[in-house]
């Protein structure tokens, strides 16, 4: 989204009656504004949310509801200043829609810096909402797949004594390597954990996979469940 229309912040959601849930967010050149804002909007903000009440009531099967505001055209004075001025955001694209019974919701953001965004990106936004919902969807699906995954084992070691018992025979610095890949870190974040280099767990994995006769983070998964 930020090729095609250059949004600098992104922000899922998941919306229940009562929660909002926040399911990711990431902001351009790695700062922390859509995770900042992100909290503020779940604990202060979202009921009194027009705009996102406005979406919700407009919904009618699978096709996404789709709001592009400008800062200054929020009418309630305290969200629109503590969510967009204060944090120099120039607007937001709410993009909201059901998938299985379920509310998701995805925003974008635009520096003021940048401005808002034009009206041919508007009109990109809105083509992809129906894709973006279900990719929304889908990423939720697989959190909750593998946090139920990790709740099975008190802690990563124990993940990783999990790997010894196939028969595969990996080493014991394969087994940290590849229990970590199934808990979803990346290669940077396993490198720093074990205190490798990356490139040394890049080889890790490669060894590891080979042992293992797999190709990918889900059948790596899938070789473990099937030797538990």
């Amino acid at each position: 989204m930020n090729a095609s229309v250059g949004a600098e912040h992104c922000v899922l959601f998941r919306f229940e009656q009562d929660d909002v849930k926040v399911l990711g967010f990431a902001s351009k050149g790695g700062t922390e504004m859509a995770g900042v804002n992100s909290a503020r909007y779940r604990k202060d903000f979202w009921k009194r949310d027009a705009i996102f009440q406005e979406l919700k009531e407009s919904l009618g099967g699978y096709r996404a509801e789709v709001s592009c505001v400008a800062a200054e055209e929020v009418a309630d004075a305290e969200f629109r200043h503590e969510l967009f001025l204060t944090q120099g955001l120039a607007g937001r694209a709410m993009l909201i829609g059901e998938r299985s019974d379920k509310l998701y919701g995805v925003s974008f953001f635009r520096d003021r810096s940048a401005g808002f965004f034009s009206q041919s990106e508007r009109l990109v936004i809105r083509s992809l909402a129906d894709t973006l919902i279900s990719c929304v969807a889908k990423h939720h699906d697989v959190l909750v797949r593998d946090s139920s995954l990790c709740a099975l084992f008190a802690s990563v070691e124990e993940l990783a004594s999990s790997f010894t018992g196939i028969p595969a025979r990996l080493t014991a610095r394969e087994c940290e390597v590849c229990a970590r890949i199934v808990y979803g870190m990346s290669m940077k974040e396993i490198a720093r954990d074990l205190n490798i280099s990356a490139e040394s767990g890049i080889t890790y994995r490669k060894r590891a996979y080979l042992r293992l006769r797999v190709t990918s983070r889900s059948e790596l998964l899938r070789r473990l469940l099937e030797n538990l």
